[in-house]
């Protein structure tokens, strides 16, 4: 620990998406006296509404200026235009960043070298990214220039931070870099600590945690309060379709089962126009209640849909444990989830949810259609997956957990050194 962190609380500079829900949570975890908590923006997304109160944050003064339980956001100083075109040059000399998905067409996207310069500015007592493609290919940029001067780095790997992205050959290489290069590892599935093991991890492996951090179930209704998942007639669908998401094939399997799902509401959130199209021609031919609902504007409205489902499914080809499964076991819908999540880490297939492979049409029909008939399934799910995420997703407990994951960053992580660029 720093001399400075010896007498003042340490600053923290949480790498990650300031509009995020999951990352406001984590931070949520941690206010008060503890450490001063500075978040670095990997865009220039307005910060989640979670998030307050916040300010920003441009030097150690405002640091020390921020009030108890105050978040600082540090503040970039480039344009959007003036970093798009850094961007640009960063890709066209294939650095750093790898040409997929889109995210290299963001102008908003934040740069190393304005991480560098927060780092050198606010010299934080630790660097810790949330999640892997934005904010810890990011660090690394900065590690790779900064090199033994880079504070100790904990990663935190969201859902297919390498589970997918390690096969993918233009990130593959990166991913090698970038995991060889952290101090500290937390993952949120267990399945990925051997992985990155494999990938060359040498720093140290926390045991796993979700990365949304934990809930204060004390702002939940208890199950009796709500109604069973018997008594529900909702099938909310994660309906994305995309890099990882096969929401078409959900929109396939409701085809199939249509004949038993007549008289359910089918609800899909996360609609792109080809599937609105698909819905249209099932409602049409199949005789389904099926209809889009648009984005939830506030976390609390999403969860009210999630307290009125008999079922929620989500299914891709790459996924961690996914907030949208806990969600579903706090408020009592059975969830359907793909064999390529690590929902088998929280539930039992076939008693808890089912677990299905994500390009299995037919058995993800035969899974809607007995958790949309099987009364006595829903009700003893939603009983056991209560009492299993309240033992391991609150927010009391973990928060005390990651302070400790903090304190020995803070304390005797090893510095993985690199040579800078």
């Amino acid at each position: 620990m720093t001399e400075r962190a010896a007498g003042r609380p340490p600053i923290i500079l949480i790498v990650g998406m300031q509009n995020s829900v999951h990352v406001a949570r984590w931070i949520n975890m941690l206010r008060g006296d503890f450490a001063r908590i500075v978040v670095f923006p990997v865009h220039t997304e307005q910060p989640a509404p979670e998030l307050r109160p916040w300010s920003l944050v441009a030097g150690l003064s405002d640091v020390e200026a921020l009030e108890p339980g105050e978040v600082g956001v540090f503040q970039l100083g480039k344009s959007d235009g003036e970093r798009y075109a850094t961007w640009k040059s960063e890709r066209a000399a294939g650095r750093l960043f790898p040409a997929s998905l889109g995210i290299e067409t963001n102008p908003s996207l934040t740069l190393p070298d304005e991480l560098i310069a927060a780092i050198r500015t606010l010299r934080p007592d630790l660097v810790h990214t949330m999640e892997i493609q934005l904010a810890g290919y990011l660090a690394l940029g900065a590690k790779r220039y900064l090199g033994s001067a880079m504070p100790p780095w904990l990663l935190s790997n969201w859902g297919s931070d390498i589970y997918l992205y390690h096969r993918l050959p233009a990130h593959r290489s990166v991913v090698l870099e970038l995991v060889g290069a952290i101090d500290g590892y937390l993952a949120e599935c267990r399945r990925d600590v051997p992985l990155a093991r494999r990938l060359g991890l040498k720093g140290h492996a926390f045991d796993p945690m979700p990365a949304s951090g934990g809930i204060d179930f004390s702002t939940i209704p208890a199950l009796d309060q709500l109604a069973p998942p018997s008594q529900r007639d909702t099938i909310l669908v994660k309906g994305y379709h995309g890099w990882s998401g096969r929401g078409m094939h959900i929109l396939s399997a409701l085809h199939l089962a249509a004949p038993a799902l007549r008289g359910h509401r089918i609800r899909v959130q996360f609609c792109s126009a080809a599937m609105l199209e698909m819905m249209r021609a099932m409602a049409e031919s199949d005789g389904l209640d099926i209809a889009p609902v648009p984005y939830a504007p506030t976390h609390e409205e999403a969860l009210g849909r999630v307290a009125e489902a008999r079922i929620v499914v989500g299914i891709g080809i790459s996924d961690g444990i996914g907030t949208t499964l806990l969600e579903a076991m706090c408020y009592g819908a059975f969830p359907i989830k793909a064999t390529t999540s690590c929902a088998c880490e929280w539930v039992q297939s076939g008693r808890d949810g089912i677990i299905v492979d994500p390009h299995d049409v037919n058995g993800l029909s035969e899974a809607l259609v007995r958790a949309a008939s099987d009364d006595t399934l829903v009700d003893a799910a939603a009983t056991r997956n209560r009492a299993h995420v309240e033992e391991r997703w609150d927010v009391g407990r973990n928060s005390a957990t990651v302070r400790a994951i903090y304190r020995h960053m803070l304390g005797d992580a090893p510095r993985n050194a690199a040579p800078a660029a």
